[in-house]
């Protein structure tokens, strides 16, 4: 088992709508393990859909079977906010149109300024090298990522509190306390998670020791309002089964 400690530094600001009050919209000061699966290249999508139906279960189904891997959410180390006004509207007679998940039609932004840092962490049966610079967000921000590899890893059963962010139905076992990020979509993330006899690795990076729960893997554990978002998609949906079974403490 190898594991990696990544650092995101933004060269551009960083924009995805975690909230919406009114005509500002918020990002919030973390980045989906979802999404950092899309921006290393591990799960592909469409670059164009017509309509906003995610394939989640499938696409993180075929990067865990030919990447051996787990990413974890990435939290907000340092860095500023900036709001900025935005507007995706066209210049016609008639104002409006359909409801944009996660994409406002007019407002102000909330982003994060060139030069904030995230750090993230990644669980993976094989070594693994890794792209200089990454996108992300809804303008494709330019992200530089540097990653330390550590060999001091030890497996652990028993009772530990996990550091980093974690992805809710991702965990097979869940904590007895946690801190919840109530806006986080589209599965919720917590930290500081505190958990009851599990299986666990410690990694010491010298300046840092983290506990990661083992028993985890994405979508493992779907709530119900997961599993009726793709049930209308039949590859979605063997995939949910199949994702249940594809867990960290397999690596």
């Amino acid at each position: 088992m190898h594991i990696y400690r990544c650092h995101l530094t933004l060269h551009d600001y960083l924009f995805f709508a975690t909230t919406e009050r009114g005509k500002i919209a918020e990002t919030g000061a973390f980045i989906h393990n979802y999404a950092l699966t899309y921006a290393l290249k591990w799960a592909n999508s469409q670059w164009r859909n017509e309509v906003q139906h995610p394939h989640y279960p499938e696409q993180l189904q075929t990067a865990w079977e030919e990447q051996s891997a787990y990413v974890t959410p990435a939290d907000l180390i340092n860095g500023s906010s900036l709001i900025n006004q935005y507007n995706t509207m066209g210049e016609t007679y008639k104002l409006g149109k359909k409801p944009s998940a996660g994409y406002p039609d007019w407002g102000f932004i909330k982003c994060w300024r060139p030069f904030s840092t995230f750090k993230f962490y990644v669980i993976s049966k094989n070594e693994k090298s890794f792209p200089q610079f990454i996108r992300l967000g809804k303008f494709m921000c330019k992200t530089y990522l540097h990653v330390e590899s550590t060999q001091n890893v030890t497996r652990e059963q028993g009772d530990c509190v996990s550091q980093p962010l974690l992805a809710w139905d991702d965990l097979r076992d869940k904590p007895i306390v946690f801190d919840l990020l109530t806006h986080s979509i589209p599965t919720r993330l917590i930290r500081q998670s505190a958990f009851d006899d599990i299986d666990f690795v410690t990694a010491n990076f010298g300046d840092e020791k983290i506990n990661i729960p083992l028993n985890m893997g994405y979508m493992s554990t779907p709530d119900k309002a997961t599993v009726k978002a793709f049930k209308k998609c039949p590859n979605c949906k063997n995939a949910l089964n199949s994702l249940g079974g594809y867990l960290c403490n397999t690596l």
